[in-house]
């Protein structure tokens, strides 16, 4: 799960070199990512059960509202409303399932709140409402991709190509439209593709399988804490002290709920 919240960090900085428009983003992406899946899994194989169909809907929606939202809003107002899927997770295991929470699920959720609402503190802008919203239900269906992919009838492999398929179907129609020959743009689609999308979610099935919903989505919390190292490493903008602080909040935060699951399951 790390390794994909790695590989997903460099989704906001790659995605603001391309100037295309979403959808066209979204069908390329995932038809490169939808490819490097096949080859590691050396088969095209899906079983259309509702829990491989409801968790491609999930990414397929997390996905696009993300695109979506970063081209309406702010980086940082994207990731961070999207980071809200925690505390959906709590409540579709609650509404759904049934499961209330733990006193030390709260506990977690609230300090990797908190952790995000520092981090970034010094660089939060308005951004468009719309974005916002958009990445609010980006956060929801993120949450979905957690929750689904822990379901009996799941099969997290078949599942995240099914996604992959589906948004290569609905966007690559906008390329004919969209697409410019910008080196660029073709380098950053290329890299969000094989590596951020397809590499990630490799990671993403093999960790998902073995780890709590919740826990898992927590962990993603590196995800956004990265994401402005790659952006200061590129442009030389280096995150003041309420990011540090929300950086190590979070890192604490996940460390420490992942030792209470394993000394308490």
């Amino acid at each position: 799960m790390v390794a994909a919240s790695i590989c997903w960090s460099f989704g906001g900085i790659c995605i603001k070199f391309i100037t295309w428009g979403a959808m066209s983003i979204i069908g390329l992406r995932a038809l490169l990512a939808a490819i490097v899946f096949i080859i590691y899994r050396r088969s095209v194989k899906i079983n259309f059960t509702a829990g491989n169909i409801i968790a491609a809907i999930c990414l397929s929606s997390t996905t696009i509202l993300f695109v979506f939202a970063n081209k309406l809003t702010t980086a940082a107002a994207a990731i961070l409303l999207q980071f809200s899927a925690p505390i959906f997770i709590i409540l579709i295991q609650l509404v759904f399932y049934k499961k209330k929470p733990k006193i030390s699920e709260i506990i977690a959720v609230s300090a990797t709140v908190w952790g995000m609402l520092l981090f970034f503190a010094d660089k939060l802008e308005s951004g468009a409402l719309a974005g916002n919203i958009i990445a609010i239900f980006s956060g929801l269906s993120f949450a979905g991709v957690f929750v689904c992919n822990k379901r009996t009838d799941t099969n997290p492999e078949q599942a995240l190509l099914l996604g992959f398929l589906i948004n290569s179907i609905i966007g690559l129609p906008f390329i004919f439209f969209e697409v410019t020959a910008e080196p660029v743009a073709w380098i950053a689609v290329i890299f969000l593709g094989i590596v951020q999308v397809g590499l990630a979610y490799i990671f993403f099935s093999a960790g998902i399988k073995k780890t709590p919903a919740l826990l898992a989505c927590l962990i993603t919390a590196i995800e956004p804490v990265l994401n402005p190292v790659w952006v200061a490493l590129a442009t030389g903008e280096v995150p003041g002290i309420f990011a540090i602080t929300g950086g190590i909040i979070i890192i604490l935060a996940v460390i420490s709920y992942n030792i209470w699951v394993e000394k308490h399951i």
